[in-house]
Order: C-alpha cells, then structure tokens, then sequence
C-alpha cells in the first residue's frame, strides 16, 4: 500500500511503486503494462477530481490482481465513461479501465471515493515475497 498526496506530480510515483510490485510478483508483459496503465488512469483520476490526499493498494492471488485507489475527495455523482472524439485530451480514463479489467467497482462514501479493480493475470517466473501491498 502507498498513500499520498493527491497530486498529478505523485501519479508516477504511484505507476513505479506497482510496477516494481509487479516485477517481484512475476507479472511482466502485457499484463504489467495493462496494470501500470490501470492503476496510471486511477491515480490520475484521484489526483485530478480528490481531496488531499490518495491511498493506493494491490493484492495478488493466483491468478486476478486487485487495484484499489481511494481518495480523500467529497463525494458526488458517480463517474461514468464518457464518449469522447479522437482529439479530446481528457475523459478516457474509466473507459480505458473497464476495457482492461475484469471488473470494477466504484463507491462513494461521505468524504470519500473507492475505485477497486481486478485483472486477470498471470505470472512469468516465481514471485518473491509478499503478494500484498
């Protein structure tokens, strides 16, 4: 787990902390980077429309990784994916995430919002260590 401040500045912090997780765990590939990109859109979300501050955690079973980012903004309407044209910069983040996931599930609390993801994945060599973070 990692919490921070919920700055744009903070995202890349957040991709390189769950790619190492990653790398130790034995996900390379394009499960890797479908992961890093997944957890990239959350944490940027988090820092864009949140509060202060962002906690990101990542748990792996033996074959479905969960991503769960929360953060510390107020809560309001939840978030949908919205059509957007091919030059549009912003506004494709949730889309991109259900294209990748397995599933996703989005709640609000009164001073709060949850997003957990799961992928499924699967392991290249042994992992080390702990499978939780």
């Amino acid at each position: 787990m990692i919490s921070l401040p919920a700055q744009a500045c903070r995202v890349g912090t957040v991709r390189a902390f769950v790619a190492g997780l990653l790398n130790r765990w034995g996900v390379t590939g394009p499960d890797r980077d479908s992961a890093v990109l997944v957890v990239s859109e959350l944490a940027g979300n988090a820092a864009q429309h949140g509060g202060s501050e962002m906690t990101v955690s990542v748990s792996l079973s033996a074959q479905d990784l969960c991503i769960d980012v929360v953060d510390t903004g107020p809560s309001t309407d939840l978030p949908r994916p919205r059509g957007t044209d091919a030059d549009d910069e912003h506004g494709r983040g949730l889309g991109i995430v259900e294209y990748l996931a397995e599933w996703i599930d989005i709640r609000t609390h009164p001073d709060s919002w949850r997003c957990g993801v799961g992928l499924r994945v699967a392991r290249t060599v042994a992992p080390y260590a702990s499978r939780a973070a």
